[in-house]
């Protein structure tokens, strides 16, 4: 439960518009492992902003791009570091995959297009450095809730 909260003030934290702040303009980045999913497929889809008018609240809902959506139920092998949902465990089953090395949930200049929600089939172990992650890439395609891009049965690769 611990974890779907802080995935949830994740998610609200991406919608409120929280000022965006350029941390990763030089940071570290995940290499695009061979023959891997590369970030910038995920990044050429758009988040669409509507307006709910019964309950007056503005969401974001993807536009995938065709290049995304040819990767849909697809198994693909994609890098990059890890940001735990449950705190204190040093093993996860589930967490947010980031191209950028995160340093603070706040601080982040990115949207629903750089981010993987990860559901791993065993436990990964918590590491601040790159994770070569494979699974199966599902697009969500919910009009609200924030998370564009989901890996399911997801295992470390070989070789990580």
């Amino acid at each position: 439960m611990k974890g779907r909260t802080i995935t949830a003030l994740f998610a609200a934290a991406m919608l409120a518009g929280i000022p965006q702040a350029h941390a990763h303009d030089d940071g570290i980045t995940a290499p695009t492992p061979e023959g891997g999913l590369s970030w910038d497929v995920l990044e050429s889809s758009h988040a669409v902003e509507w307006h709910d008018a019964a309950t007056q609240r503005t969401y974001l809902k993807p536009q995938f791009s065709a290049e995304a959506a040819a990767f849909d139920n697809r198994s693909v092998t994609v890098a990059g570091f890890m940001m735990p949902t449950e705190e204190g465990k040093a093993e996860q089953s589930r967490f947010i995959l980031f191209q950028y090395q995160p340093d603070c949930l706040f601080h982040m200049a990115m949207g629903p297009t750089h981010f993987i929600d990860v559901r791993t089939s065993a436990p990964v172990r918590v590491t601040d450095g790159p994770l070569v992650l494979k699974g199966t890439l599902r697009l969500v395609k919910a009009d609200r809730g924030g998370i564009f891009y989901r890996l399911d049965d997801t295992s470390l690769a070989t070789g990580s």
